[in-house]
């Protein structure tokens, strides 16, 4: 698990981005919509480092043949 400290500073980090790319057409409320998906953004990021990869494992790959009916 990644500390909280850096949780809440990779949010700010990312948020304060979008922020100073875009702030200037965004109201406070829009703002505040786009700090909460960045938030669902870290959360994601988080669960998918925390799934530990081999250099051997593969991906898993569903095969089904079309056949013609």
């Amino acid at each position: 698990m990644i500390d909280d400290d850096i949780k809440r500073k990779e949010l700010d980090l990312l948020f304060n981005l979008v922020r100073d790319l875009y702030g200037d057409r965004l109201d406070p409320e829009e703002l505040e919509e786009v700090r909460k998906g960045v938030e669902g953004i870290v959360k994601t990021a988080e669960a998918l480092r925390s799934v530990k990869l081999e250099n051997s494992d593969e991906p898993f790959l569903w095969f089904i043949p079309y056949r013609k009916d």
